[in-house]
């Protein structure tokens, strides 16, 4: 028996995973928390701010405590989009490892493989064929696919996700009809660099944008929040999402049930980004993971 943490710097969020494997591969999960300490807060300008680094240390300080207090002997941290982004984050990672965290800066490459890795190893997508996930960040956004368990036939890192969107594109609360056009129009653009996958895939959705919408789409259906690992989200609530967060305020959104009140500003473009996905894909719709990259960063660096 051993106890593990895998942790996720992502830009919008850290995300903490900490587990006790047994035998055979049995996982059972000790505790799991995330903190929106937005990292990537202001990124264009290509350094970290020290207001984002300390909210997210303080974040990781919490981390390490847990892993005190539940006997973790070994943890994975990786930082993603911000962090490899930023030209400062040699002393954000000296700062980490202050608090006993040892992070590293993945690349984009390495960030789709885990992302894909965590939904090719749940039972749910294990023989999905051919299967596609998209990871939607805070500054970027993973698409991978893979025709087989275990292959790989196309994957890329985008510099797109719900933060650099907004702050590039949906300044004003609520945004005008051009800033909404011109997001779109820059997603769109983005995407067109990533080859379509072919009919009959099966589009899954991890991170934060994809389990906001999914639990939004729950709580107007008087649904289970049990119910959103799985849950099948079409075209069309994604399409009425986005109707819903484009006309309303930042103030109006935190209200909406089902919605973190700490993604209210910047859950617009991620349901842009998604909604462009679900267009490049020819899908119907997606389905919801709830086990994102922490979750294929755990098998990654412990063992299935």
């Amino acid at each position: 028996m051993e106890r593990v943490a895998a942790v996720d710097i992502g830009s919008n969020t850290v995300k903490a995973l900490l587990v006790e494997r047994g035998s055979e591969g049995a996982v059972a999960v000790l505790d799991e928390r995330s903190w929106a300490s937005r990292l990537g807060e202001g990124i264009h300008a290509g350094r970290l701010r020290e207001a984002a680094m300390r909210r997210t240390l303080g974040a990781l300080e919490e981390v390490a405590g847990l892993c005190a207090r539940h006997g973790v002997t070994r943890a994975a941290c990786v930082g993603t989009s911000a962090l490899r982004d930023a030209a400062n984050r040699d002393e954000f990672i000296a700062r980490a490892a202050e608090l006993g965290l040892r992070v590293e800066a993945i690349d984009g490459t390495e960030e789709a493989r885990l992302s894909y890795l965590a939904v090719r190893s749940d039972a749910r997508w294990r023989h999905a064929a051919p299967l596609m996930v998209m990871d939607i960040g805070g500054g970027s956004t993973e698409l991978i696919v893979g025709c087989a368990e275990g292959s790989i036939d196309a994957r890329q890192s985008l510099r797109l996700g719900a933060v650099r969107l907004t702050e590039g594109h949906l300044r004003c609360d609520p945004p005008t009809i051009s800033q909404l056009q011109e997001a779109t129009a820059a997603v769109a653009r983005t995407l067109s660099a990533f080859p379509a996958p072919g009919p009959g895939v099966r589009l899954v959705a991890v991170g934060g944008t994809a389990t906001n919408m999914g639990a939004v789409e729950l709580s107007a259906a008087g649904g289970s929040l049990a119910d959103l690992h799985g849950l099948h989200l079409s075209a069309e609530a994604v399409a009425g999402q986005i109707r819903l967060y484009s006309g309303a305020t930042v103030e109006q959104k935190r209200a909406i049930a089902g919605l973190d009140p700490a993604r209210a500003d910047v859950i617009l473009g991620g349901a842009i980004i998604m909604s462009q996905v679900i267009a490049l894909a020819g899908a119907v719709g997606v389905e919801i993971s709830c086990r994102g990259l922490r979750w294929g960063l755990l098998f990654d660096r412990f063992g299935p």
